[in-house]
This record gives C-alpha cells, sequence and structure tokens, in this order.
C-alpha cells in the first residue's frame, strides 16, 4: 500500500475479469508525478535540432527522469524502476554538462578578435576552429619595431607563413625601390609561401620592413600544413585567403605601371603580362651589356639571322621538297 492513496497502485497484472480470462482489468490512473514525467518527455522530445534546441531537450528530460525517480521511489515503491530513472537523469546531466562547456564564450585579443571577423568569420569558422589554429601549438605572435625586418631579400628562408594583425610593413627590391603597403588583417609573405611549396630553401625575392611598431602572427610551414591535414574545411578557407590576399597584392603593383601616355595598365590582359616580361628581359640584357663594356669587354656582332618558313617557302624551296621523293612526306603509313 503506497502512502495517502488507501490502494495498491500496481496491482496483479494477471487478474482477469470472471467468465472472459483474455480480457484483462484496467488500472486507475498512476499519481500526478508519473503524468507530469511523461508530460516533460513528450515536450523535450519536440524541441529543435539546434544547439539550443539539445540544451533544451536535454533539461526538459532531467526534470522528465528527476520526476519519475521522485514517483518510483515514494508511491509504488520499486527500486529497480528508481535505479533505471536515476541513471538516465546522471547521463542527461552528464550530456548538459558537455553541451555548456561546448556553448562557452571563447575570446581573443582585440587583435585577433578583429582578424577573425575580418577573415574567418564570413566563411563560417568556429571559434573553436580559429582558436586551434592560433594556439601556441602551432602559431606564434611577434612584434617588430620600425625599421625592422620581417625578411631580407635573398637572405630569408620561405618557409614561414604571416600575417599582419597591427602596424604596417612595406615592401621593398633591391631594383625597383618600394612596392606596396601592407596593412592589418594581410598576410605578409602569401606569394613567397604559395610559390615555394616544391622547395623549402627557396629565398626572398623581396624585403619585407617594419614601417611602424607592428604585431604578426606566423605558422611555420610543417606545422601549419600538420593542422591542415586534420582540418579539410579550415585548410579549404586558408587556401581561399591567400589565394585572395594573392590578387589584392598583384592589383597593388598595377598602380606601378605606367604607359608613356601615364594611364594605368592592367596587368591581367596577356598582351600586358607578356610584354611585362620581354622588357624585363631586354633591361636585363642591356644591363649586362653596358657592365661588359665597362670592363673593357669588345662588343661583339650579333649573328644573321636565319630564313624563316615564311621565307623559304617564298624562295621556292617549299615547293622543291614537295617535288622530292626523298622529302616527301614524313608521316607514317601503316602498311595492310
Amino acid at each position: 500500500m503506497s502512502p495517502g492513496l488507501g490502494r495498491d497502485p500496481l496491482p496483479s497484472y494477471n487478474s482477469t475479469s470472471v467468465g472472459n480470462p483474455a480480457l484483462c482489468l484496467w488500472q486507475q490512473p498512476q499519481h500526478i508525478l508519473f503524468q507530469l514525467a511523461n508530460f516533460c518527455f513528450a515536450l523535450s522530445y519536440s524541441a529543435p535540432s539546434s544547439k539550443k534546441g539539445i540544451l533544451f531537450m536535454h533539461s526538459v528530460l532531467i526534470i522528465g527522469f528527476m520526476l519519475l525517480s521522485g514517483w518510483a521511489w515514494h508511491v509504488i515503491c520499486a527500486p529497480d524502476i528508481f535505479s533505471w530513472n536515476f541513471s538516465f537523469l546522471l547521463l542527461n546531466i552528464g550530456q548538459l554538462v558537455y553541451i555548456i562547456y561546448q556553448m562557452r564564450p571563447i575570446r581573443f585579443d582585440p587583435e585577433l578578435e578583429e582578424a577573425y571577423h575580418m577573415l574567418f568569420y564570413p566563411f563560417k569558422v568556429s571559434r573553436i576552429q580559429f582558436k586551434r589554429l592560433v594556439s601556441p601549438e602551432f602559431a606564434t605572435i611577434m612584434s617588430l619595431h620600425a625599421g625592422e625586418a620581417y625578411a631580407m631579400q635573398n637572405l630569408t628562408r620561405t618557409d614561414r607563413l604571416g600575417l599582419l594583425l597591427t602596424g604596417k610593413v612595406n615592401v621593398l627590391n633591391e631594383i625597383n625601390g618600394f612596392l606596396h603597403p601592407i596593412l592589418p588583417c594581410e598576410f605578409l609573405d602569401s606569394p613567397e609561401f604559395e610559390s615555394s611549396r616544391a622547395s623549402v630553401d627557396d629565398k626572398f625575392k623581396v624585403s619585407i620592413i617594419a614601417a611602424s611598431s607592428c604585431r604578426y602572427l606566423y605558422w611555420q610551414r610543417s606545422a601549419l600544413e600538420y593542422l591542415l591535414v586534420k582540418e579539410t574545411y579550415l585548410a579549404t578557407v586558408l587556401t581561399t585567403l591567400v589565394a585572395r590576399d594573392i590578387a589584392t597584392k598583384l592589383y597593388a603593383m598595377n598602380n606601378k605601371i605606367i604607359n608613356n601616355k601615364g594611364s594605368h595598365l592592367d596587368i591581367r590582359l596577356p598582351s600586358i603580362s607578356a610584354s611585362l616580361g620581354i622588357n624585363v628581359n631586354k633591361k636585363s640584357k642591356e644591363r649586362a651589356v653596358n657592365d661588359l663594356t665597362k670592363k673593357g669587354v669588345p662588343s661583339m656582332e650579333p649573328l644573321p639571322e636565319l630564313p624563316s618558313c615564311d621565307d623559304l617557302a617564298s624562295s621556292g624551296v617549299e615547293s622543291w621538297l614537295d617535288s622530292s621523293s626523298k622529302y616527301h612526306s614524313c608521316e607514317i603509313v601503316n602498311e595492310e
């Protein structure tokens, strides 16, 4: 007999009516604790599948199993029912604590916070992923004073990737001088990092000098590649950011290219890029000839230009080749 009810809440399940053994007797409604527990279960299972929905589901399940454990302990006095429901109660408490731990707010330094919102947040990179990316295990934060070098031309190896957090950095070249600036939330050496994947012994072709006091974050190539192998989505995002940064630097170099009329050229055009390469080769050759002349080396006459295929055709040589049986055909004919 349960206290306060005056009857046995769980009579024998084998009780049947006289004359009809197949018909069982319906029991009286259970205690209010049992009803409230099942209402909590129905409410919890209707929660959405988002993080907050799962948090709500486990919270309501805890209340339901707590009510069901109280019903089993005080109303029906069933130790097995109480043990099962109390175990489910502890299991849901553990799940709730773990979800709350995952949803805890992750905060960064102001400079890292700006880099996260400017670069990684638009690509839906979570704070947990970004925290691992900038953790001391894979990344290092360094400072530069005005005039200090991040990389020196033909001296520094391209075995790392840097991201400027604060300050301003200038990119210089021995021949052309100032090339372009680097501002916060831009990569310091994205072109060198991308172009030197095949060899770790490549050297910088430019010098990167701090124009003011600045702080930057850098990753060693080996550590970064080890992380990106396991974080495939983060690898895709970082590859996209590096490619966009390289394109931005190329467009910044467009301001340095001016034609004779004073207008800027578009370096995306194939004819412009080809002519730039030809001009660079001509300037290097002229510089080498001038150096040899200054040293007293006698200048050499260029070799006469050989006739082209069009000249040969116009002079009748091609017709002679066609009429000759020896050079008539160079094709391989399959003999049947």
